[in-house]
């Protein structure tokens, strides 16, 4: 919460006085540097408590199967939440619009600015330092659903109410796979990847209209083949491991 607020307090500011390089610079001044700091000020172990470890091969595997169809179910949970979470046309527009690159520069920086930094950022504070918190006081599952509820309630503003449950989804499923592999550098990449496909799909003008009509009813055909590789993958990934799994210490938010 209190990486919200200095979010709030200071990134929102400078994103609206420095436009985009200013979105770049909240991220990493006011999400990625906190979560950092946070541990070294507390004298964690900064590789294990934000599960910087190398991914196995099978959990790349069963993470990249989780997302591809954990993406689709997504994109439906949007479609669900848009009939009754009315989507803002001129925002949606204003966002398509700003995802679109017309050339390499810009979607060489649209993949920096909308899914490098972001995917580093948000899964340090989220699947980092909020993952090992609620480990050290909650079951895996329930860690798990919380870090996914805080991740899409993050996202939430007077405009972005349909985006809430399908950004939830995915923030679970992003935990999911941390408890289960023990990296946060597989979920960091899953995330770019995600963020990174969006980007080109709304740049390319045969895909464009996929990212810019979110109310587009979803092929059933599609979703059931996103339901099947998530639990491919979900199968794949295998339970989680207790001994993988990082944590704070015992008391929760104080060092032991």
């Amino acid at each position: 919460m209190l990486v919200a607020f200095l979010y709030l307090l200071g990134g929102i500011p400078l994103q609206v006085l420095a436009g985009e390089p200013g979105l770049l610079a909240s991220q990493l001044l006011f999400l990625a540097l906190p979560a950092i700091v946070f541990c070294l000020s507390r004298g964690y172990d900064v590789r294990r408590t934000l599960s910087i470890e190398r991914p196995s091969w099978r959990s790349v595997i069963g993470g990249t199967l989780v997302m591809a169809g954990g993406v689709v179910i997504a994109w439906f949970l949007a479609w669900v939440q848009s009939l009754w979470t009315p989507v803002p046309t001129e925002y949606m527009q204003a966002m398509v619009d700003f995802v679109t690159a017309d050339s390499v520069t810009r979607l060489l920086w649209l993949l920096l600015l909308v899914a490098a930094v972001p995917a580093i950022a948000e899964e340090l504070v989220f699947r980092g330092v909020l993952l090992s918190g609620l480990r050290s006081r909650a079951p895996a599952w329930a860690a798990i659903l919380l870090t996914g509820l805080v991740f899409g309630l993050f996202h939430l503003s007077p405009v972005t109410g349909f985006r809430v449950l399908p950004t939830a989804w995915l923030g679970i499923l992003l935990a999911w796979v941390v408890v289960a592999s023990g990296s946060l550098p597989l979920a960091i990449l899953l995330h770019f990847v995600n963020n990174a496909v969006i980007v080109v799909l709304a740049s390319v003008p045969t895909t464009h209209a996929l990212v810019a009509d979110p109310e587009r009813v979803p092929s059933i055909t599609i979703t059931l083949a996103g339901a099947i590789l998530l639990l491919m993958g979900l199968r794949v990934l295998g339970r989680p491991n207790p001994r993988t799994i990082a944590q704070l210490p015992s008391d929760g938010w104080s060092r032991g």
